[in-house]
């Protein structure tokens, strides 16, 4: 891969807590992540967008179905997590 250095300025509380989160792998890695999730997040909605023009919006009955199922595992998920956790 290679890479190229980029120039940012960010809110100085912003730029304490991202060196806080990097630790040892770094404000660069940690940046780097962060851009591939803001550029994943990006690439989806193009594709959704594109999907509601094909096939039109999504049915508000199934959104909320759909809400209400990744609640329920994100409860899962933290329950287990803390279990785990002892």
């Amino acid at each position: 891969m290679t890479t190229e250095k980029l120039s940012v300025t960010v809110d100085a509380e912003v730029a304490s807590r991202v060196k806080e989160l990097a630790g040892h792998r770094g404000v660069s890695a940690f940046v780097d992540r962060a851009l591939q999730h803001e550029v994943a997040r990006a690439d989806l909605r193009s594709l959704l967008d594109e999907l509601e023009a094909e096939v039109g919006p999504a049915d508000p009955a199934m959104v909320a179905e759909a809400e209400a199922m990744l609640a329920r595992l994100e409860r899962r998920a933290r329950t287990a997590k803390r279990r785990a956790a002892g």
